[in-house]
């Protein structure tokens, strides 16, 4: 049951960075950031409006409590719901 909430909690924090403006927008704001600093197709910008490479790094801390499988685990869960969701 703990795995399923880490998935849910991780898709909400990678869908919400990655795609909504964010509180007072400040996500949109650090992704404009990212893309003006170093241009819109380097692989920072393409990864900062990623879900899938937000939930790898989201799911990391997750590793040093259920181990590394369960960072796999999480992230590749998250990436299927991402591009269920999404296209």
């Amino acid at each position: 049951m703990e795995y399923l909430f880490a998935i849910f909690a991780v898709y909400r924090l990678a869908t919400d960075f990655a795609w909504e403006d964010g509180p007072g927008g400040i996500y949109a704001w650090v992704r404009g950031w990212v893309i003006t600093r170093y241009g819109k197709d380097d692989w920072r910008s393409i990864g900062i409006g990623c879900p899938v490479c937000w939930s790898f790094w989201l799911a990391l801390p997750v590793a040093f409590v259920w181990g590394p499988l369960a960072w796999l685990v999480i992230a590749g869960a998250v990436a299927f719901l991402a591009r269920m969701g999404h296209g």
